[in-house]
């Protein structure tokens, strides 16, 4: 097996653990929404609605640099054969 294709297949196996990471992350979020109080709308703590919120936008940037680095392995491992 080439380097190359070598490479490739790890680097696709850790953009597949991100996106498990980043899945973990939204849900971990929600939940963190759920279990929090609020009041008319809105949490009683801020920093939990900050985080929270810090938290999505970062497991939806995770999940798509994911998608482009498993679409990208895959794309070159079948040029490859």
């Amino acid at each position: 097996m080439s380097l190359a294709k070598q490479y490739l297949e790890q680097l696709h196996q850790t953009a597949s653990q991100l996106s498990e990471i980043a899945n973990s992350m939204d849900l971990d979020a929600k939940h963190l929404i759920q279990e929090n109080s609020q009041t008319h709308g809105k949490f009683e703590d801020q920093n939990i609605a900050n985080d929270t919120l810090f938290a999505i936008l970062c497991s939806i940037n995770l999940k798509n640099l994911a998608e482009n680095m498993i679409t990208y392995c895959e794309q070159r491992l079948s040029d490859m054969q």
